[in-house]
């Protein structure tokens, strides 16, 4: 990770490119860095989570999954803004890749007893399409027709995930025996969502709220009721600040 976050600050060092203050509008590159957080997990796999230690303990209450990620997020749209309406409003396409570390924490309460512990890691790697819509325009200064210093992202992705499970970690804390329990993990994702962006100071802060789909095959059968193959559903929470770059390259397409 650090060598990923050094060829990233020299690629931006090599350009050269120029830093705005309180652009949104008119960034051609958007290089976002942050975290997030699941409000919401279903899968077959939590289920059958559940259900192994719910067999296990006999006071037994409940097992909750929450999840976190560090993420970097690169958006490129190589186009002047579309004006759209009465000069109010614009819009611009582009292209949008990230990069995320994934953290899936488990808990498992029994009795007066509670055990936490790492369920899940993983990687993903995801492109997709990304639109900005800057609702509201403000005279330029930066030889532009049209600036704004916010806007929202809508955007869809898909990508690869590869990682690494351990099943059942509450009943070996407990004093159990529990082998075969731990695999190997790839599969697919799928995100869709929207944003929120606002451009402070030559630093933009963001928020997206998205839900993602994942298909995930384990490279051996834990659970004697679901086989290899698992799907989860979250809704997440991603909170980031960004570098705007402007200048990077001539814009394609000239406002309407």
């Amino acid at each position: 990770m650090k060598n990923i976050a050094a060829i990233c600050f020299i690629f931006i060092l090599g350009l050269q490119s120029n830093l705005f203050s309180r652009e949104f509008l008119n960034t051609y590159v958007h290089l976002n860095f942050g975290g997030m957080y699941t409000s919401f997990i279903d899968s077959d796999l939590m289920k059958s989570e559940e259900s192994r230690n719910e067999s296990y303990f006999s006071e037994y209450k409940n097992i909750t999954h929450y999840e976190t990620a560090f993420c970097a997020t690169l958006d490129v749209v190589p186009m002047r803004p579309i004006i759209l309406g009465l000069e109010s409003h614009a819009i611009k396409f582009g292209v949008r890749g990230s990069y995320r570390l994934h953290f899936m924490e488990q808990r498992v309460s029994v009795g007066d007893e509670e055990y936490e512990n790492r369920f899940m890691n993983y990687k993903s790697w995801m492109i997709g399409p990304v639109i900005h819509y800057a609702p509201f325009l403000e005279p330029s200064d930066l030889n532009n027709d049209y600036t704004a210093s916010g806007g929202f992202t809508f955007y869809a992705l898909y990508g690869h995930i590869n990682g690494d499970m351990t099943s059942g970690q509450a009943i070996s804390d407990s004093g159990g025996t529990l082998s075969g329990n731990k695999a190997n993990i790839s599969g697919y994702k799928i995100d869709v969502g929207f944003g929120a962006e606002l451009a402070l100071c030559s630093i933009n802060f963001g928020v997206n709220l998205y839900y993602s789909y994942i298909n995930m095959k384990m490279d051996r059968q834990i659970y004697s009721d679901l086989g290899k193959n698992a799907t989860l559903s979250e809704v997440c929470l991603e909170v980031y600040i960004g570098i705007p770059i402007e200048g990077l390259i001539e814009p394609l397409i000239p406002r309407f």
